[in-house]
């Protein structure tokens, strides 16, 4: 019953503040425009219909008659209030100042009209104030509770509008303090777009711009800490935040995101230990390696300098270069001073290898001379590959990446190209040189040089021209035969040594009748030598025109004394080894059994004895 008593009496105000807002509509038009009865539109501004009452009350204070009314005036406070309340205090700061100055204005002026008589008058607008007298026990208004809630709803709103707007600044700062951090990073992050170029390219201008990024991230730090102190003087501000600082951990991936100080979490990138560690990592690594760059260019230099002036070999003075490459490819997986310096540490060891056979040339060894020629070639290739890779490097982007280094050693890029191009000049100049003395060398060693003729150590004689055809060629000596053209051909031995000079030479004879210029293609030959090296075995041997049998010559040839015996053979089938039984210093030819394909049966063997016998 009281339930349904209640709903009634709300249907009732419904339909009466439906009715007012209906004479009101009808009152502000044309000929039915009537005035406006303040106790009716009290009626709706009483249920808090304030958007729907605050246009008919603002046309109400528009009547010159009306301006100082003293409910009215209030009511407008109230409104005002409500605004200012509804307001986003970090979204809709500017609307929030406007509405709670409003409000300020209007408290102000009802405080100035509100009055003992107006409140008897109508006492029916201040119902909200109504208290007990606990002296005399009765209900009742009075203006010194109105007048002092007034005063504390503006004390209150103007505390709360001074405290929103320090707030806006503190906001305002924060987040255009993290803006500036945040774009000078993501610039430098452009310039420098991994760590390893932020460190390679380090210099005193990214520290100043790192600094920058750390101190206007402090500013917006510290702004913010005012902003959380200052929100939470703030009842109902609809704003809790909580602040996650964030390492960046990922140069090329974080940091790159701006705070929104309206969220719930916020994550703030540490830009302060960022800061910190580029400046570290610069101090404590990059510096001393810039330096450990120059010094060791300075050591290669000197030890240049020395094996040329003093012509001393400095190759042993080299510090080994592993350490520094090391600590450079950390950042640089091709970098320009590894080039630079291997260039050097070649030249000083190819001076330094000249250094240490310095007379070379004036060896009878002619082996040893193009040893000699060989290696100090393999340096010369060596330092073109490593100028012509410097000759195709972007020294451009180099100069960025070494600028420190390529100031202190070269000058500057024009130093170091100069530079290049005279390493380029004189690596053409001694590659061209090198390639003609080995030249030279290599055709000097395939001859064996004696008084009267030179023996080729090379099998691509033209036999047509050549007195020598070589059929045997092995380190310590030759074997072939000779044609002199005026007698029959002959074979010939020859020791091989260093000097190429021939010191044993024997000519022999050998069975011309079936050894000769004609079958030279099917001519074979077989040497064997005593363990000791005194002398050794040769066989000549062809075989017979549509035989199994073999004609052969042997020779024995001693190293001291020269030729010892020569005997011409015949041999049951094609020969397998040639051996010496350095027991008895029988020469032992056997036979290759397994493929003989003749009717007579025969022996396995030939075998001489020391003097050429056959036994």
């Amino acid at each position: 019953m009281v339930t349904f008593l209640f709903n009634l009496a709300l249907n009732r105000v419904y339909m009466r503040v439906a009715a007012i807002l209906f004479f009101f509509f009808i009152s502000t038009t044309g000929s039915f425009a009537q005035k406006i009865k303040y106790k009716d539109l009290f009626f709706i501004l009483d249920t808090k219909k304030y958007d729907q009452a605050e246009p008919i009350l603002r046309r109400f204070l528009q009547d010159a008659k009306n301006v100082s009314h003293p409910n009215a005036n209030l009511q407008m406070a109230f409104i005002y209030h409500d605004k200012a309340s509804a307001n986003d205090i970090l979204k809709e700061t500017d609307q929030f100042v406007i509405n709670a100055d409003s409000a300020l204005i209007y408290y102000d002026l009802a405080s100035q009209y509100i009055t003992e008589k107006e409140i008897k008058k109508n006492d029916e607008f201040y119902q909200a104030y109504q208290r007990r007298d606990l002296r005399t026990g009765k209900f009742g208004i009075k203006l010194a509770d109105v007048l002092f809630d007034l005063e504390n709803k503006s004390k209150g709103l103007k505390e709360r509008k001074e405290n929103v707007q320090e707030l806006k600044i503190y906001y305002d700062k924060t987040l255009s303090n993290y803006a500036a951090a945040l774009e000078e990073f993501k610039k430098i992050k452009e310039d420098y777009p991994t760590v390893k170029i932020l460190y390679l390219r380090s210099d005193d201008q990214l520290l100043d711009r790192v600094t920058q990024v750390e101190e206007k991230s402090v500013l917006a730090l510290e702004n913010y800490r005012a902003f959380e102190s200052v929100l939470s003087k703030i009842s109902q501000s609809g704003y809790g935040p909580a602040l996650h600082i964030k390492e960046i951990k990922d140069y090329e991936k974080e940091g790159l995101t701006m705070i929104d100080l309206t969220e719930d979490n916020i994550d703030f990138w540490d830009y302060k230990m960022w800061a910190e560690s580029v400046r570290t990592g610069v101090k404590e690594v990059v510096t001393p390696m810039r330096t450990e760059l120059v010094e060791y260019d300075q050591m290669l230099n000197q030890l240049t300098d020395r094996v040329r002036v003093d012509s001393m070999a400095m190759d042993n003075r080299i510090t080994p270069i592993e350490g520094i490459l090391k600590k450079i490819r950390e950042y640089d997986a091709d970098p320009l001073p590894e080039y630079i310096f291997k260039y050097k540490i070649a030249d000083i060891e190819s001076e330094s290898y000249k250094m240490n056979h310095l007379f070379y040339r004036d060896s009878s060894d002619i082996v040893y001379q193009l040893e000699v020629a060989d290696k100090r070639y393999s340096y010369v290739k060596e330092m073109d590959s490593l100028v012509n890779l410097l000759i195709s490097r972007d020294l451009a982007e180099d100069e960025r990446n070494y600028a420190s280094y390529i100031k202190t050693q070269y000058e500057g890029v024009e130093g170091l190209q100069s530079y290049i191009k005279e390493q380029l000049d004189a690596s053409i100049y001694a590659k061209k040189n090198a390639e003609a003395e080995i030249e030279s060398l290599v055709e000097r060693s395939r001859w064996l040089i004696g008084d009267s003729d030179s023996i080729p150590l090379f099998k691509e004689v033209n036999v047509g021209l050549s007195k020598y055809v070589p059929l045997v060629l092995e380190g310590e000596y030759t074997v072939g035969l000779y044609f002199s053209g005026k007698a029959s051909a002959q074979g010939y031995f020859a020791s091989i040594n260093h000097t190429r000079n021939q010191t044993l030479k024997v000519n022999f004879k050998i069975d011309t009748r079936n050894i000769n210029k004609q079958n030279l293609d099917e001519t074979s030959v077989m040497v064997s030598s005593e363990d000791e090296g005194h002398y050794y075995i040769l066989m000549y041997y062809v075989q017979l025109p549509e035989q199994e049998e073999y004609a052969a010559s042997i020779a024995k040839i001693y190293t001291s004394d020269g030729l010892a015996w020569e005997k011409d053979v015949t041999l049951d089938t094609t020969p397998k080894t040639l051996l010496i039984n350095n027991n008895t210093g029988d020469v032992v030819i056997e036979y290759d059994m397994e493929n003989y394909l003749g009717d007579k049966e025969i022996k396995d063997r030939l075998l001489l004895d020391k003097k050429g016998s056959v036994k």
